[in-house]
């Protein structure tokens, strides 16, 4: 709305004031007389704006107007087209892609599950030519993108830090290259930033929580307020770097989170508790939902190693608690969201606070991390709406 006129300005301003009525509304449909009682506009001002919103394809008439009561003509409603919008969503992980599509109210219309391939460069090019074939499948035009990455996203550099488990991101300004390869405005952020904000979006009375992610690596999205927090320099929440007080007995290097915690360090230990002389039904290389299982069934090595990584993990949700004081904490990921992991970190938590938080598996899954990057994509194009809708009119 910048370098609008006075006249021009406001009307943008009184229209991002319907939209966003609307919005609050959706998927319900609102009548203009709702409007203007919640926007405090002049009816007048709000027939003129809706009629121009509804030529120009961004809302209609909903097809079942309700009444209030038994007498008088029923209240002509008025609902978004989801079609007049989409957005581009993408988690690039370490091994796999999810890319998909979805419209103006959110809905999913297109996804797809992809290889993320040798390196960086591989992985965007992929979730770019996947986007544009999306979007010419059904016909439609993405106002925005949103990209989730695993390592820490530099915005004032346009830099990927700490993606040790996909190679190729040096050097390379990766919004910059995402915007050329989809021709749209993109949003970078850190994958766990993102199911922070997908989570957020589940349960919207809790305002200040945090999720832990638990999987390859360990890392955590911040909710303070309602709102993600990113740090000064984009960094926050690397709880998987936190320093323990233990060390490994061939070093004297002090162990961090992710060396006791994460899915590579349990399936270690637990080759280590195996041939050290824990009695075991597994064999020493099971995978963590095997070991965890075997735990719940009192296997020795496997109780051993889950105290372990539980213990440890507790330590990091103290912390954490005594940082910023969440109300809850959602554990995700492949370690995380095990409610045999879970259960053993609460059980921890009781044994050591009087008043402990509470810690709860995510319901969200491997999507956890696109959905977020759905509904992050869509405040960038709701941001963007009245400007590009009414600013074609006049």
């Amino acid at each position: 709305m910048r370098g609008a006129s006075d006249s021009r300005l406001l009307r943008l301003l009184n229209g991002q004031r319907i939209v966003d009525a609307m919005f609050d509304a959706a998927p319900r449909g609102i009548s203009r007389a709702d409007i203007a009682r919640v926007t405090g506009l002049s009816k007048p001002t709000v027939s003129n704006l809706v009629a121009d919103l509804e030529s120009s394809g961004l809302i209609r008439l909903a097809e079942t107007p309700t009444t209030s009561g038994n007498v008088g003509r029923p209240a002509m409603l008025y609902e978004f087209v989801p079609e007049a919008g989409f957005v581009v969503a993408a988690d690039v992980g370490a091994t796999k892609i999810i890319v998909g599509v979805a419209n103006l109210l959110g809905t999913v219309v297109s996804e797809q599950e992809l290889e993320t391939g040798p390196n960086a460069e591989t992985a965007l090019n992929r979730v770019a030519e996947t986007a544009h074939q999306m979007l010419s499948e059904i016909g439609g035009q993405a106002g925005s993108a949103c990209i989730g990455i695993p390592g820490i996203y530099r915005p004032h550099s346009d830099s990927v830090e700490q993606a040790l488990n996909l190679p190729g991101f040096e050097g390379m300004r990766v919004r910059a290259k995402l915007e050329e390869l989809l021709d749209m405005d993109v949003h970078v952020d850190n994958d766990v930033n993102l199911a922070a904000l997908a989570e957020a979006d589940l349960d919207i009375d809790q305002t200040n929580f945090a999720a832990i992610s638990i999987g390859t690596g360990i890392g955590m999205g911040i909710i303070v307020g309602g709102e993600l927090y990113r740090g000064g320099t984009g960094a926050a929440g690397e709880v998987g770097s936190l320093t323990l007080h233990a060390s490994s007995a061939d070093s004297n290097t002090p162990l961090i989170l992710e060396d006791i915690s994460s899915a590579p360090a349990i399936r270690k230990q637990f080759g280590q508790a195996a041939e050290s002389g824990y009695s075991t039904e597994l064999h020493g290389s099971a995978d963590v939902p095997e070991i965890f299982d075997a735990a719940a069934q009192n296997d020795p090595a496997a109780i051993h190693v889950l105290e372990s990584a539980a213990e440890a993990m507790a330590t990091a949700v103290m912390h954490v608690c005594l940082v910023i004081d969440p109300e809850r904490i959602v554990f995700g990921g492949g370690v995380g969201a095990n409610p045999v992991f879970v259960e053993a970190v609460n059980t921890e938590l009781r044994r050591r606070l009087p008043q402990p938080v509470e810690v709860f598996a995510s319901t969200l899954g491997r999507r956890a991390t696109f959905l977020g990057a759905v509904s992050r994509a869509l405040d960038e194009l709701h941001e963007s709406l009245v400007t590009d809708t009414l600013g074609r009119l006049r």
